[in-house]
């Protein structure tokens, strides 16, 4: 009685395990491996290529001078200008406290007439001897020297215009101190300007005057030009005028529209070559001290192939030697 349960329950459960159904839900799914992308085939071109430099900058006038009293230190005494007035050239923009040297000058003045006079009448004398001659004379050309000196000093306590212009920026008050050559103002002539572009240090090194260059100036478009003067540095070693510090570019076609301090980038072209040959930087493999490329036949077969470079930029490397225009590579 006992076997014969233990065979029922047995074959019930066997019966249940064979089941169709239950067949199906223990199929195991086969699951795809993913396919391995195919890595990018590029064709090797002939094309022009050329290298560039670029920089931010703006439009400046192409004449712009900083102001600054020579020689004499003092307090303003007096301000005939102010930022965004225009001037003559030799307009008086400021003046320094002289305090009793305008009379010291008229002294001096009257002393040197005098003495004048006095030379005049000792002409007459033939009794002089040389020697008294030639004293009388030294002591007038120093008398004349004082009256310089003064007049100079008083011509370097006035701070006039060098050009026509506008006065761009003013940095004193009357009352303020102005130190001898402190530059304390700037002046700029507007009705021409040129491009100034803010090039690096080691960008300027690969520039040279005469090479092309384009601009593109905020909302005016983008304009042809070449390169007409680097960055000059002073004496001092520091930087002199406004523009000197700049690489200038001279427009084909200068906007009539333009205005000084409008915001631009510019692009100078230091080497191109005409097809030359060329494939993308995805390309170009480098290790163990060789630059070289993985070609492909028209079997699919790769090899690999040392190459010679010559000029680079971001989209195109020239290759000198070891590839043909028409030929297949493999990209990374």
């Amino acid at each position: 009685m006992l076997a014969l349960a233990l065979t029922s329950i047995w074959m019930t459960a066997s019966g249940c395990s064979l089941s169709p159904e239950a067949s199906d839900a223990e199929l195991i799914q086969l699951i795809e491996p993913p396919k391995l992308s195919k890595k990018p085939e590029f064709t090797v071109a002939r094309a022009d290529i050329e290298t560039k430099v670029s920089a931010t900058g703006k439009l400046m006038s192409a004449r712009q001078e900083e102001l600054k009293f020579g020689g004499e230190s003092g307090q303003i005494s007096e301000l005939m200008v102010k930022a965004g007035d225009t001037v003559k050239k030799g307009q008086t923009i400021a003046k320094l406290a002289t305090g009793t040297l305008e009379t010291q000058l008229k002294r001096k003045n009257i002393e040197v007439r005098q003495a004048e006079l006095a030379m005049i009448e000792k002409l007459r004398d033939d009794s002089r001897t040389p020697m008294q001659k030639e004293l009388d004379e030294l002591n007038f050309e120093l008398l004349v020297s004082e009256r310089d000196e003064l007049q100079a000093k008083l011509d370097a306590s006035e701070l006039t215009a060098p050009f026509d212009g506008t006065i761009v920026s003013f940095a004193k008050e009357v009352g303020d101190m102005a130190n001898a050559y402190e530059t304390i103002g700037e002046l700029a002539d507007w009705t021409k300007l040129v491009v100034a572009a803010g090039f690096s240090a080691s960008d300027q090194e690969k520039i040279a005057i005469g090479m092309e260059a384009q601009v593109q100036i905020n909302t005016l478009g983008s304009f042809k030009g070449k390169v007409s003067r680097m960055p000059i540095a002073s004496a001092s070693g520091g930087k002199g005028g406004a523009l000197d510090a700049f690489v200038l570019i001279e427009l084909d076609d200068f906007p009539k529209d333009a205005k000084s301090g409008t915001p631009l980038s510019a692009a100078v072209v230091t080497e191109r070559k005409k097809d030359a040959v060329l494939i993308p930087p995805a390309a170009l493999r480098t290790g163990s001290g060789r630059n070289y490329v993985q070609v492909v036949d028209a079997e699919g077969n790769k090899r690999e192939v040392d190459v010679e470079v010559g000029l680079s930029t971001s989209t195109e490397v020239e290759i000198l030697k070891g590839l043909e225009p028409g030929q297949k590579v493999v990209g990374r």
